[in-house]
């Protein structure tokens, strides 16, 4: 003959069994959680006006050389506090360089036709 096995006594657990077998606290099937903590850190606000001094640098170039000073700025801040921003500061970064360097392509070819012209004008007299 073959013995059957017999079930596990139910009273000799302190808890109540759930339907995988692990026992249940006496505080319910779920575990209190802890309280949220605040994992949102804050944005470092020169890489925000790293970015709108940028933005401004379309309207008034000197204010794209402020973005960068800002930006740069902004990213030190960011690597020794840990703050958000980062890509704030570098999108100001780009957008304040890219800003400059047509600024600067801009006033050396106007430059060049102001020299052309004045030196056409000298000659043909």
């Amino acid at each position: 003959m073959t013995e059957t096995p017999t079930p596990p006594d139910d009273t000799s657990t302190s808890g109540s069994q759930t339907r995988g077998g692990a026992q249940e606290s006496s505080q319910g099937p779920y575990a209190p959680t802890p309280p949220a903590q605040d994992t949102h850190a804050s944005t470092n606000l020169m890489a925000v006006a790293a970015f709108a001094l940028s933005v401004l640098g379309c309207l008034l170039a000197p204010a794209a050389l402020g973005g960068v000073v800002c930006g740069h700025i902004a990213r030190s801040q960011i690597r020794r506090s840990g703050e958000a921003g980062d890509s704030w500061a570098l999108a100001g970064l780009i957008l304040g360089y890219l800003l400059i360097a047509l600024s600067l392509a801009g006033l050396l070819m106007f430059g060049g036709m102001m020299l052309t012209m004045f030196g056409i004008m000298a000659f043909s007299t």
